[in-house]
C-alpha cells in the first residue's frame, strides 16, 4: 500500500488503476515527483493534482492555511516546461513576479520534478505566524506573513471592533503587534525591535527589509530569477 501522502487521492487513483486522463508523460512527471516528495519533512497541509479551466495543464497545487485559507502555490506541467509560483485567482494564474517565487523551465521529466520538488517544499517549509492587534482585550485585526521574511500573506479587519475605521492596507495598524503566534513551521527565536512581545520577529526587524530579505530566500532555493 502505498503511504505517500502528496499528490494523489482516490478519484485520480480509480481503484488502484492507473488515472486514464493522465498522458504517460504526465503521469511520469506525477510519479516521479510524488517519488521526491516522499522523503519530505515539511509539515502536511492541502495539496490537489487536477486541471485548470482550459485543461492546458496539469496542475498541482498546495493550499496553506490557518483559520482561513493564506494562499496557494501551484506548478503547471506542459509536458516539455513548467511554470510555478503563487496562485492570484480562481483560475490558477501565477503571479509572474520574483519576489513570489515563480519560476519557468525547461528540461527532461526528472529535472523538472526534481526542481519542482524542491520549490514545493522550499514553500512548504517556511514558517508562518499569526499577528493579532486587540483593542480592549478584543482581537481586531489579524496579518498572517512568512516568518522568515515578514512577508504579508492575508490579514483581516472586524469594523466593529477597531478603535479607528478600515479602507484597507492603508489603513491598517501600523503600530506593533500585541499578539504573535507561530501556526505553521518552525523558527528560531529573532531580536528586533519588538521582540518582547513577538519572538518569531524576521532577522532584518523591520517591514523596510522584507522586499530584500524575500529576494535572497528565493536566491537561496531558486538561484538566479531569470527563466530558463
Amino acid at each position: 500500500m502505498d503511504d505517500n501522502p502528496w499528490f494523489w487521492d482516490e478519484e485520480l487513483q480509480r481503484d488502484g488503476s492507473e488515472p486514464g486522463d493522465l498522458t504517460a508523460d504526465e503521469l511520469a512527471f506525477l510519479e516521479a515527483l510524488r517519488a521526491h516528495a516522499a522523503s519530505w519533512t515539511a509539515p502536511w497541509t492541502y495539496h490537489d493534482v487536477a486541471r485548470p479551466e482550459d485543461e492546458s495543464s496539469l496542475l498541482l497545487y498546495v493550499s496553506i492555511g490557518d483559520d482561513r485559507s493564506l494562499g496557494r502555490w501551484a506548478v503547471h506541467y506542459y509536458g516539455t516546461h513548467v511554470q510555478a509560483g503563487w496562485v492570484c485567482d480562481d483560475l490558477f494564474s501565477l503571479d509572474e513576479g520574483p519576489a513570489s517565487g515563480f519560476f519557468e523551465a525547461t528540461g527532461t521529466i526528472e529535472e523538472l520534478a526534481e526542481r519542482c520538488a524542491v520549490w514545493f517544499e522550499a514553500v512548504l517549509s517556511r514558517p508562518v505566524t499569526r499577528e493579532q492587534w486587540l483593542h480592549k482585550g478584543a482581537v481586531y485585526a489579524t496579518r498572517w506573513a512568512f516568518a522568515d521574511t515578514g512577508a504579508p500573506l492575508v490579514h483581516g479587519v472586524d469594523n466593529t471592533l477597531s478603535p479607528k475605521p478600515y479602507r484597507g492596507w492603508d489603513s491598517f495598524p501600523d503600530d506593533p503587534h500585541d499578539r504573535c503566534t507561530l501556526v505553521r513551521g518552525a523558527t528560531q527565536p529573532q531580536t528586533g525591535a519588538h521582540a518582547p512581545s513577538c519572538p518569531y520577529e524576521s532577522a532584518e526587524g523591520s517591514a523596510a527589509a522584507v522586499g530584500s530579505s524575500a529576494t535572497s530566500w528565493l536566491q537561496r532555493f531558486f538561484g538566479s530569477h531569470d527563466r530558463t
